[in-house]
């Protein structure tokens, strides 16, 4: 019997975690809200054309303040804008 296709439910949003006094959001929680992918995010930590995080969680896993949420949303937005590699069509 074949298995039935499964379909990829978008993930229930949790509650921030607090460290050192800081609101964090996980890295899937940051990215979703800034619009971009894990790879991109990733892509771009390696290239330099963003900071990485300041904190990770016990278990290493990257985990953004509301600040950090902000600023990649914003640097999000310039880079696309400004990427070769998304050309802007003509829409006359």
């Amino acid at each position: 019997m074949y298995h039935l296709v499964s379909i990829r439910l978008k993930t229930v949003r949790h509650m921030p975690i607090s460290i050192n006094g800081d609101t964090v959001y996980r890295i899937g929680e940051a990215l979703d809200e800034a619009g971009v992918s894990r790879a991109t995010f990733f892509r771009w930590v390696k290239q330099g054309r963003i900071a990485d995080t300041r904190y990770r969680d016990r278990n290493g896993a990257r985990v953004f303040t509301v600040e950090e949420v902000k600023q990649l949303k914003q640097i999000a937005g310039r880079l696309v804008e400004s990427s070769p590699q998304l050309p802007i069509p003509n829409l006359r």
